[in-house]
This record gives structure tokens, sequence and C-alpha cells, in this order.
């Protein structure tokens, strides 16, 4: 009876108000984006979709940089005057690794498409820097949207994004751009998503312009542990998940790295919507608590129990789909989506509930210790991929790749709940 007494405190909290703003319009963005697929996958080709992806991958381990981390920091910050230089200090830096890359890239451009095997893409590698550049502007927006309480408009952000990406992905693959719609697709819709939330959100925005070097030196070392241990942490974790695409592409044929991608795509692609926006609500929530030296552990604990009661049944049920009907959907081509997307399912479970409570080592300031335990997991993920690799078998890699997943979440969620255990009892 408690707990139902808790779910409805939290119907009328600011918590769900601003979690019904944001899941109901990832919902609708999520929605044609994957009424979008059916599309897409009828236009690209498996090799193609593994190549964009294995693009993509790349692209997204290095746009880490291009912030520091340093834009997480900015919803901690107990000033607006702090959380503008730390704006101001993303921009930099994001300017800084846009420009490097831009040169590396723009000189060294046939070495890097023989290195990584990316000739049918030569001539988008260029559009590496412009995916950083992009992907670091609209993440350091997004939090500085969250420190002022504008979830809407980072709500309107994902939805641009997502919708504009799709559309441009047919209309683009549909007038022949079958090797570069994807790639062009991606990054317009990031650009305009952008765009928009500038505009839209500009009466936010009143100070960004104005430089105060000495504020940014200032709060560039007072949050120092974001580069430091949450940069290491963040590219290690996404390096971990992009592993799978990384490595398999030099030893499988792309068409089974495209299967598996578009697997992924579909898996991830409504769920990582939806813990970005309980995470962004949670985080700002969690750390106000922490500040006032607030209770923790009672929302959390019952976000993990409305987990189990309502979204465990449907993974449950989705295990007994029939592969026949990703190939309905997605084209006789993509069958094989529906083995990998199951083996994948236990996982996306506990993400749901990890990713939603991943804040929670940053308000603890335990970076360090998130570091060392993503260390671990890489390394578990390399030894099971190669196992699969020796064994020359595509599946093996990926089943016992999703094992280790679903073992390192259990053990990240039991962390996260005794560092707030140990805060509850600090307070006594």
């Amino acid at each position: 009876m408690n707990d139902w007494k808790k779910i409805k405190q939290i119907y009328a909290s600011e918590f769900f108000k601003y979690s019904v703003a944001l899941l109901s319009s990832n919902a609708i963005s999520q929605l044609i984006g994957i009424l979008a697929y059916p599309f897409i996958t009828r236009i690209y080709a498996p090799d193609v979709f593994g190549e964009f992806n294995w693009l993509l991958s790349i692209a997204g381990v290095l746009s880490l940089f291009s912030t520091g981390k340093y834009e997480l920091a900015i919803v901690l910050t107990k000033s607006k005057k702090e959380s503008i230089a730390l704006f101001q200090l993303c921009i930099i830096l994001n300017l800084l690794v846009f420009s490097l890359s831009f040169f590396i890239v723009s000189v060294w451009k046939p070495e890097i498409a023989s290195w990584f095997n990316l000739k049918n893409l030569f001539s988008l590698i260029l559009f590496i820097p412009f995916i950083i550049l992009l992907t670091g502007i609209g993440q350091t927006l997004n939090y500085f949207f969250i420190r002022q309480k504008q979830y809407y408009t980072v709500s309107a952000y994902n939805i641009i994004q997502s919708i504009t990406g799709s559309v441009l992905k047919c209309v683009l693959g549909i007038k022949g751009f079958f090797q570069t719609g994807l790639l062009w697709g991606t990054s317009l819709g990031q650009f305009t998503a952008i765009f928009v939330c500038v505009i839209t959100g500009k009466s936010q925005m009143k100070g960004l312009v104005k430089i105060n070097t000495s504020q940014i030196i200032q709060v560039a070392k007072v949050y120092s542990n974001f580069p430091k241990f949450e940069l290491p942490y963040v590219l290690l974790n996404t390096f971990a998940s992009n592993l799978p695409v990384l490595l398999l592409s030099f030893h499988f044929e792309m068409e089974a790295v495209g299967l598996f991608s578009l697997a992924v795509t579909i898996g991830f692609r409504p769920i990582n919507l939806f813990t970005n926006s309980v995470y962004q609500v949670l985080f700002r929530r969690g750390s106000e608590r922490i500040q006032n030296k607030g209770n923790l552990k009672d929302e959390c604990f019952l976000f993990c129990k409305m987990c189990l009661f309502f979204i465990l049944p449907f993974f449950i049920l989705m295990l007994f789909v029939p592969d026949e009907l990703f190939g309905t959907l997605f084209g006789q081509r993509w069958e094989g989506v529906g083995f990998y997307l199951k083996l994948l399912l236990p996982g996306l479970f506990f993400n749901i509930m990890v990713a939603s409570l991943s804040f929670i080592p940053d308000i603890f300031f335990k970076q360090k210790t998130a570091m060392k335990i993503e260390i671990g997991y890489v390394a578990l993920k390399i030894i099971a991929l190669s196992f699969g690799i020796y064994c020359r078998n595509f599946d093996v890699a990926i089943i016992t790749y999703c094992c280790v997943v679903v073992l390192m979440l259990i053990i990240k969620l039991i962390w996260y709940f005794r560092l707030i255990k140990e805060y509850e009892l600090s307070k006594n």
C-alpha cells in the first residue's frame, strides 16, 4: 500500500509532470522513427547499413572529446553564472576539437580510408568532424536547458532530430543516394534540431555571448573531475557499446554486422530516448536532493519497481514474437534481425534501470570508481567477442557478448544502490 501511495504522490509531482512532457514527445518522435524503418530497410542494403553504423560509431567515440564531459556539470551548478561559464567552456572545447579533427581528416583522408577499410565511404570521411561538432553543440544545449528546467525545449530537440533524420533518410534514399543518404539524413537532422532549439530557447540564452575568461578557467578547475574521470568512463562506455560493430567488422561479412546493427538500433532507439528523459529529470532532482540533504533512495527504488511491474512483462512477450515477422516488417533480407533482437532483450531491460540511474556516480563524485568498473566491463566484452572470433562464429560472439552485458549491468545496479545506502546512512 505504501508503494501505491508513493506512486500517487509521483503522479502529482514535478517529476511526473516533466517526465510526461519528455516521454510523450519522445514517444511521438520514436513512433515516426520506427515507422520509417520498414521503408529505410527496403531502400538500403544490410551491408550499407553496417558501413553507416561503423562510421557513426567512430564519430560517436571521437565526439566525446568535444566537450570534455563538462556539459554534465552544468546541471550541478548552484548559480547561473557558473552554468554560463561551463556552457562557454564546452563550446570552446568543441570548436577546438572540430578544428583539429577537420585538419587531420583533410590531410590524411586517403590513409584513414585505407586503414579503416572505408573505401565505399571515402567521400564521406570528411563529415566526421561535422558530426563531432553537431553532437557536442547538441549535448551542451540539452544540459543547459535542463539546468534552466526547460524540459519542453529538450523534448523539441529530440522530436525534431528524430523526425527530420528519418524523413531525410527515406527521401534521399528514394532519390538515389544509396551510399550516402543515411549519413546525410543523420547530420541534417542534428543541424535542424539545434537551429530550431536555439531560436525557440533564445530567451534562456542571454549572457552566453559575453565571455568571462577568469570564470571559465575557474569552473574548469572546480569541475575538473569530469574530464579526468567522467570522460574516460563515458569514452570506455561508448567504445564498449560500439565494440561489436567496430571489432566484428574486420572479421565477418558486413551483411551480418548490418543485421545486428539494425537489431541494436530498433532495440536501443526507443529505450535510449526513454532512459534519457528519465535520466535528465532524475539527475536534476537528484542533485537538488543531495544539495538539500534530502531522500534519494525511495524514488530510485520505486522507479526500479515500476520497471519490473510495467516494463518487464512486455519484454517477456517479445521473446515469443516469430522471427518471420521481422522479415515482413523490414523486408526478407532483414529476417535475421529478430534473432539478434531477442538476444539483446535481457540487456535492454536492465539497461533501462542502469542508464536512467547512471547520474548517481556523478552526484556523489564517484567517477574514478565508475571508470575502474568500466575498464573491467570493456575487458570482458573484448574477451567475449574475441571468443566468437576465435570460434569463427558471428552468433557465438554475439551470445557471449550479451551474457557479459547482463552480468555487468546487474553489478552496476547493485553498486548504485550501495552508494545511495551509504549516503542515507551518512545523514543520520
